[in-house]
């Protein structure tokens, strides 16, 4: 499947760029694949009928998270196999020459010590996972001198996130410069920015826009079963 130019598959690209992903099925019309690292799955398809039958035919491998561009999909995963959860996104990524970085902040490479730091504030990935991305090195502290302003990172497929700014240091551009520092520091590595943004979170939609970035035609649909 040609995934060239299209922004909703650019976590797909990185995935198979890196190394890193298990190639399940590839046709001209879909690519069902896993990423080994966050092990999630990942399925790239417009029609809905071979969506559902590409996962039927691989059901053996006992899916746990789903990551899919057809919300047909998704209806599959939650009508045949009682997936229960579903998170909307809208994906953006960032296409342009490195920005300028903000002169006051300085990412610090977290450290597991960091941990309980970080989880006290950040709580949309749990503990476990939030430990491998420490341990990749893809979790920073952001400072503005001494001052600890923020958080941000990398998540385990790559996209960005994690994006956390202390109340008390809100409204001052502080979450503009750290995604500008993040998207810097990808360019420099020759990667390709992105993040998702959940459906409905107009203040993140906006700051994406602010920042840039180029949303995708299509959306990103997550999908799990609780254990």
């Amino acid at each position: 499947m040609d995934l060239t130019g299209k922004v909703e598959y650019i976590g797909f690209k990185r995935i198979i760029d890196r190394g890193t992903a298990d190639i399940i099925e590839e046709t001209d019309d879909l690519l069902f694949m896993q990423d080994t690292v966050s092990k999630v799955y990942m399925l790239a398809c417009d029609d809905g009928d071979l969506a559902a039958a590409v996962l039927d035919r691989h059901s053996d491998r006992g899916y746990g998270l789903l990551e899919t561009t057809c919300r047909e999909a998704v209806d599959h995963m939650r009508e045949k196999y009682g997936f229960d959860n579903v998170e909307p996104c809208h994906q953006f990524a960032y296409l342009g020459e490195p920005p300028e970085e903000d002169p006051r902040v300085t990412l610090r490479t977290a450290e597991m010590d960091d941990l309980p730091t970080i989880m006290e504030v950040y709580r949309e990935i749990s503990e476990e996972e939030m430990s491998e991305d420490i341990k990749r090195g893809a979790v920073f502290l952001a400072y503005d001198g001494d001052d600890l302003v923020g958080i941000i990172g990398e998540h385990l497929e790559g996209s960005q996130g994690m994006l956390y700014i202390y109340p008390e240091h809100r409204r001052k551009g502080y979450a503009q410069a750290l995604e500008n520092a993040m998207f810097a520091r990808a360019i420099r590595k020759g990667e390709i920015p992105f993040g998702q943004v959940v459906d409905g979170n107009t203040a993140s939609m906006e700051l994406q826009k602010k920042n840039g970035l180029t949303q995708a035609e299509k959306m990103i649909y997550w999908t799990w079963k609780e254990n």
